[in-house]
């Protein structure tokens, strides 16, 4: 077996050199790099993370056999390919996205040595603790591009409804061309589809619920979004609480399945929590509120953009806060010490040069 794999990143220079952390990226079902969907989970990282991503066996630009394989041979794959690539680098941090965090699982059981950190997203055991959506359905014989690509849309976000359809018809046209874009890349290559369902056949008897606490010592992170209805939040928490021990989980995320690639806020989230110190204080950058002096504190706002919602309260000056997105001018920050909103938006300086918040050494 042949895996197309790309390494990016990390993009910003703060976390370049001594602060250059490997991220192995493994994705979901069908997934292929030159997707543009796919893409989207390497562009939210690369900023952040010399990330490793590659197509799974069958799928993609990677080797594909109309025979059978399992879950532990996807795992195997991760792992010979990791040792190939970043022999020098592990081990590294982990994230496993949909049909890519079941693998990551089988990886982590199987090869726990090479991982650092481990993070799953919209996956599940199977078994006992309950299945992800049985996505084969979207792939059986007679289905149409176009009824697979619906089928995804209202599956993977419950605020795609036929309401939403009718009040935001350019948003579907857009969201509908797409992923029926990525849907046919590659599809007239030798034995593409009978690639797909033989990982499909893989996914169906994934079951890692009998093996699965064997990861209770290690530095496990589960996210998942509540707009997800093809790995819904419960199904998450039975993840969640059979790990046990070291197993943090954050599932209120935004848009759904795709959030990594969708909520801004999500990779900052992994990113902060990878480099977590082994005594849990963020190793990220400290930030301190230095003006908003006359007015009680700094506008804090919901969202990037300048016009989104204003939060009620101020974050107060002189408080101190933790960098979890840069973006131009504007900060993305989680309370540390003082008064106001716990997380949010704030700009780093006023359109005339005055200084609102800066980069600080104190600790909180």
């Amino acid at each position: 077996v042949k895996l197309y794999y790309e390494v990016s990143g990390p993009n910003r220079a703060e976390w370049q050199g001594e602060k250059e952390e490997v991220l192995f990226m493994l994705l979901g079902s069908a997934a292929d790099l030159r997707k543009t969907a796919d893409q989207q989970y390497m562009n939210q990282s690369v900023s952040m993370f010399k990330v490793l991503a590659y197509d799974h066996r069958n799928t993609g630009q990677s080797t594909i056999k109309d025979e059978p394989c399992t879950m532990e041979d996807y795992a195997d794959d991760a792992a010979a390919l990791l040792q190939a690539v970043l022999p020098d680098r592990l081990p590294v941090h982990v994230i496993g996205i949909s049909f890519g965090g079941m693998v990551a699982q089988h990886l982590a059981i199987r090869h726990p040595h090479l991982i650092k950190r481990l993070v799953l997203c919209c996956c599940a055991t199977g078994g006992a603790g309950g299945m992800s959506f049985p996505i084969h359905d979207w792939y059986a014989p007679g289905v149409t591009v176009e009824e697979r690509v619906t089928k995804k849309i209202f599956q993977a976000n419950t605020d795609r409804t036929e309401a939403w359809k009718e009040e935001r018809p350019t948003e579907w046209q857009m969201s509908v061309a797409l992923l029926s874009r990525d849907e046919k890349v590659g599809i007239d290559e030798p034995l593409r589809m009978e690639g797909v369902q033989r990982q499909l056949e893989a996914r169906r008897a994934h079951n890692t619920w009998d093996s699965i606490d064997k990861l209770g010592g290690m530095e496990v992170l589960v996210l998942g979004s509540v707009q997800d209805n093809i790995t819904p939040p419960a199904v998450l928490e039975s993840l969640v609480g059979r790990i046990g021990k070291g197993c943090q989980s954050k599932l209120d995320f935004a848009w759904g399945h795709s959030f990594i690639a969708a909520d801004p806020s999500a990779m900052p989230y992994v990113n902060e929590w990878l480099r977590r110190s082994p005594g849990g204080r963020p190793a990220s950058q400290v930030w301190k509120v230095v003006g908003g002096t006359d007015k009680g504190g700094i506008v804090v706002r919901t969202g990037e953009d300048v016009s989104s919602p204003q939060a009620e309260a101020r974050l107060s000056t002189g408080a101190l806060v933790e960098e979890l997105a840069l973006k131009g001018e504007r900060l993305q920050y989680r309370l540390l010490r003082g008064e106001g909103p716990e997380s949010g938006w704030v700009a780093v300086r006023l359109s005339g040069g005055k200084v609102l918040v800066q980069r600080s050494d104190e600790q909180p």
